[in-house]
């Protein structure tokens, strides 16, 4: 996994560990969002379809099977992107490796970072797979806080154990210090 890695790196830097998002997790949160806002529509449509025709059979067919298409199409792009998405860190900098139609990488240097928070969501607690966020924040891309939760440019998401993590990646933040 590490070798994802080497076309960003630096001559001197080393990738000293790599972490993938727990498929879980990342899938559930994904269709989570999706089928609450698409039953939501769907439940909409209906309404409406029911209200004005009386043969509505034909357009409530036609609604299940967009609804079928786009879930096939949603599971495909999260595939992709679950196949995609690895978080590291070096001994220089954090590096985020994500992407859907291509693969793109951001990066925060070890020296610039400033807070690193931990998040577990209800939605971590409630499925009991030991799953956080890990935020990182800089002066220039600071972590921001809204309705008890927070968000950052630069996150670990779906992490395993977050906590440990958290402990292991700040010990590598504070060398720098």
């Amino acid at each position: 996994m590490k070798r994802m890695f080497e076309e960003v790196l630096d001559k001197d830097e080393e990738v000293i560990k790599v972490f993938e998002p727990n498929k879980t997790k990342l899938y559930f949160a994904s269709f989570f969002i999706y089928f609450v806002s698409v039953i939501w529509m769907f439940g909409v449509a209906v309404a409406g379809i029911v209200s004005e025709t009386t043969n509505y059979l034909p357009y409530l067919l036609l609604a299940a099977s967009i609804f079928a298409a786009i879930t096939i199409i949603v599971f495909i792009f999260v595939r992709i992107y679950y196949n995609n998405l690895f978080y590291a860190y070096t001994n220089k900098r954090i590096i985020i490796r994500k992407g859907i139609l291509g693969v793109d990488y951001k990066a925060l240097d070890m020296k610039t970072i400033g807070a690193v928070n931990v998040y577990v969501s209800p939605l971590d607690k409630l499925l009991k797979r030991n799953t956080g966020t890990i935020m990182f924040g800089s002066m220039s891309s600071p972590i921001q806080s809204y309705n008890g939760s927070a968000g950052a440019a630069y996150k670990f998401t779906h992490i395993v154990d977050p906590y440990s993590t958290y402990r292991e990646i700040k010990s590598k933040i504070d060398e720098f210090k």
